[in-house]
């Protein structure tokens, strides 16, 4: 795994993917039509916008639109071209405006020299930016001119040789200060292309950066994942079993080395400055969960004996003593869930009606008889997660491999319905497990087994809304 680190830039460098030899050619199969880069808060892992910028066929940038956590735009940006098919004019729409400001883009006789003039006011130029270009018609350097066309700064530009950004570095001119802007590739593609990368501003991490691309032809837009709050929750060992309560200001999780069977239970809150992770001391797990309301933990054991499942509740100094609901009210099972009503929600490899989702109703202070929820004869759908809305979250695989696909991966299973329940995959996502819509973060969570991952909610395309989660 390669994994950033939240807390130091300079030990993301050491972390960082070594590229391939050689320039990247891209051929017809390989042309971007569509970049989008989700944007995240490197402390708390919530999500905060999304940039998106659309090509031509002969890779000329078209559009760009900038949203933030709500989907609102903060910036729309349209180029047109010259008869060299070089970027010649701009109009863009900033922070809601309905009023376009523009800019004009020329070029030296060389072509090494690119000018772009603002225009703020119809007719009236602004300040104006000059871009020197490499062979490869990059940004080297800049440098900034007030209407005045006195001189307030300049940039150095850093590529390496795959043609991935490295940063910048932007000084003042006449005064000290300025701003040094880098990247850090976390994950770079075949093709040497970065995937997943952070972004730091004077030596902190301001933003982590994920990137999913629409080649021509179109092929299969799996939308890629950011690490959830690396350093803290996600690190070099192995992460799994999220699971947050309403606020999303504490979750428990699940971490492990070589025995994916045997794993180290923690708790997390959400402060200020990110996660504080604490150990949940309550033994070797297997999987675990915490109740919408922050105060039961259930969790699961698991032998080449038996399974068995357990639950603690939060008292005045800590937690309470573990208790056995399989000792206690006969349920077997693993990867166990809590519903805002207080139902245990679980996975029963060996149940009643087959392999598969099943639910004990809460009586009193204890659980009832289990009853299916979700069993199909087709496969064993595991990791149940309910919404709400009468919606339910599972993982299914329908062969050997289990690998991301067109039926592999997370479901949505809408329960309740004449005609029973009604079942579609979540498209686009990854195959993974543990998932779970995080509203205050704006962020939809599972795990591959290896990381805890995250997507932009608004993506994962849920039908059903999780409301008790806003």
């Amino acid at each position: 795994m390669i994994l950033p680190t939240a807390l130091a830039a300079a030990a993301l460098v050491g972390d960082a993917v070594t590229p391939k030899a050689g320039a990247v050619t891209l051929t017809r199969d390989t042309v971007t039509l569509e970049e989008r880069v989700d944007l995240f808060d490197p402390p708390t892992g919530a999500f905060r916008g999304t940039e998106r910028t659309w090509f031509g066929p002969g890779g000329r940038r078209l559009r760009l639109e900038i949203t933030d956590a709500g989907g609102e735009p903060t910036l729309l940006f349209f180029v047109r071209h010259d008869d060299q098919g070089r970027e010649s004019e701009a109009v863009y729409f900033e922070g809601g405006s309905e009023e376009p400001d523009r800019e004009v883009f020329t070029y030296s006789a060389d072509g090494r020299l690119q000018t772009t003039t603002y225009y703020f006011e119809p007719g009236l130029a602004a300040d104006r930016t000059e871009a020197d270009l490499d062979d490869d018609g990059r940004e080297i350097r800049k440098r900034y001119y007030r209407s005045d066309g006195a001189q307030y700064g300049e940039e150095d530009v850093l590529w390496d040789e795959l043609g991935n950004r490295l940063g910048w570095d932007f000084r003042y001119v006449g005064r000290e200060g300025g701003s040094s802007f880098r990247y850090v590739d976390v994950e770079l593609d075949d093709a040497g292309a970065w995937i997943r990368r952070v972004r730091s501003r004077n030596g902190a991490p301001e933003r982590f950066e994920v990137r999913t691309r629409i080649t021509a032809p179109p092929g299969a837009a799996v939308i890629t994942p950011v690490l959830f709050a690396p350093g803290r929750i996600s690190t070099e060992q192995s992460e799994a079993s999220p699971s947050f309560s309403r606020d999303a200001k504490t979750m428990v999780f699940a971490r492990y080395g070589d025995d994916w069977t045997r794993k180290e239970p923690f708790i997390a809150y959400l402060e200020e400055d990110g996660w504080r992770v604490e150990s949940l001391d309550i033994g070797i797990v297997y999987n675990l969960a915490i109740s919408p309301s922050g105060n039961e933990v259930v969790y699961a054991t698991r032998s080449e004996e038996s399974r068995e499942l357990f639950r603690i509740r939060r008292e005045a100094n800590g937690w309470s003593r573990p208790e056995s609901l399989t000792s206690q009210h006969g349920i077997t099972g693993t990867y166990p869930c809590l519903t805002d009503v207080g139902d245990l929600v679980f996975f029963d490899a060996e149940g009643a009606s087959g392999a598969g989702i099943y639910l004990a109703p809460r009586e009193d202070e204890g659980f009832g008889t289990p009853g299916p929820l979700f069993v199909p004869a087709s496969d064993a759908p595991f990791d149940g997660y309910t919404t709400d809305g009468g919606a339910l979250l599972v993982s299914r695989c329908f062969d050997d491999s289990c690998l991301s696909g067109s039926e592999n991966g997370i479901w949505e299973v809408l329960l309740g319905g004449s005609s029973g329940p009604e079942a579609r995959k979540l498209a686009n996502l990854p195959y993974a497990w543990g998932a779970q819509p995080v509203a205050p973060l704006g962020l939809f969570v599972f795990t591959d087994g290896d990381d805890i991952l995250a997507v932009p909610l608004a993506r994962a395309g849920l039908r059903v809304s999780d409301d008790r989660r806003l």
